[in-house]
């Protein structure tokens, strides 16, 4: 159905460490993170301008810091710190993969981008709640859109 709402839910969320050869689930996610671009603007009045307004340009284009908050499991924190092991120069990919749309599509469409992981370690929790750690990421590098493959 065209115009398919999608639940959070819906969304399959992966990471790859070794350069997307191989995805295995974030375990225990309790959010999905999609990085939004934020573009620097680089101030570029001249003398020469007549109506006293100032004019702008493109700078630099930065993803925004984000956060997935996971549940507390042995095997989600070897994991978060398998993530966060990795050199910087070799971003932990995360990929988004949304549901088929049935009706239009033979796969879902992604998103995949490359992040820099430090792990919290949860600091302070309340006691009616449940133990949860978040891996904070420092997006590096364009999110790429794969559009899901349409039925032909």
């Amino acid at each position: 159905m065209p115009g398919m709402k999608i639940g959070v839910d819906e969304i399959t969320l992966e990471y790859s460490l070794d350069e997307g050869t191989t995805w295995n689930e974030v375990l225990e996610a309790k959010n999905v993170v999609i990085p939004e671009d934020e573009a620097e603007w680089r101030e570029r009045t001249t003398l020469n301008v007549t109506d006293r307004r100032k004019r702008y340009g493109r700078g630099m284009i930065d993803a925004t810091d984000s956060s997935i908050n996971c549940l507390y499991t042995t095997e989600a924190f070897v994991a978060a710190k398998a993530m966060e092991a990795l050199p910087d120069e070799k971003p932990v990919l995360f990929r988004a993969t949304f549901p088929i749309n049935a009706e239009t599509q033979t796969s879902g469409d992604a998103f995949e981008y490359g992040a820099i992981v430090q792990v919290s370690n949860g600091g302070e929790q309340d006691v009616d709640g449940d133990f949860v750690f978040a891996l904070k990421l420092k997006s590096s590098g364009a999110v790429t859109f794969t559009a899901g493959t349409a039925i032909v």
